[in-house]
């Protein structure tokens, strides 16, 4: 298969070459009288503006279509899942995980989140980019009067 970018740099190097000699081929005519010529000339220069165009065309879509292709390879590859844990929801790509949900849901970013730690007798994981805690065991709370202060 021929690579697309070498094709491309060959075509534009023939416009190119192709408008050169054009300018000169307008010189030349602006010297003569026949107006014949002059509108063959004038002609070219109006084929080869609609190939720049054309050509300008096939770059945006080709852009455009590379753009799209990189976003499918991009959702075959990671699409998460949301697993539960505890009391809280991650998102898994197969067994790697957990990932932050709100950074997943807000920019697309798999950002994996820290390790477990115990928290308060309950259990938390931060993310490090969006600083959001969540808890997989909520924290224990002590049952029973707090004592008064006494002296």
């Amino acid at each position: 298969m021929t690579d697309p970018i070498s094709v491309a740099s060959f075509a534009l190097s023939l416009i190119k070459t192709a408008s050169e000699q054009l300018n000169k081929l307008r010189e030349r005519a602006q010297a003569t009288k026949d107006l014949e010529i002059k509108e063959h000339v004038g002609n070219l220069y109006d084929t080869i503006n609609a190939i720049k165009e054309a050509f300008s065309r096939l770059a945006d879509e080709n852009r455009e279509l590379k753009r799209k292709l990189e976003e499918q390879q991009f959702a075959r590859v990671a699409v998460p899942k949301i697993k539960q844990v505890g009391d809280t929801n991650y998102y898994f790509v197969g067994d790697e995980g957990p990932y932050c949900q709100p950074c997943y849901d807000d920019k697309r970013k798999l950002v994996r989140l820290s390790p477990p730690e115990d928290w308060n007798r309950g259990v938390r994981r931060q993310c490090l980019v969006c600083n959001n805690y969540f808890y997989e065991k909520q924290m224990g709370f002590q049952s029973g009067r707090i004592k008064p202060y006494t002296r």
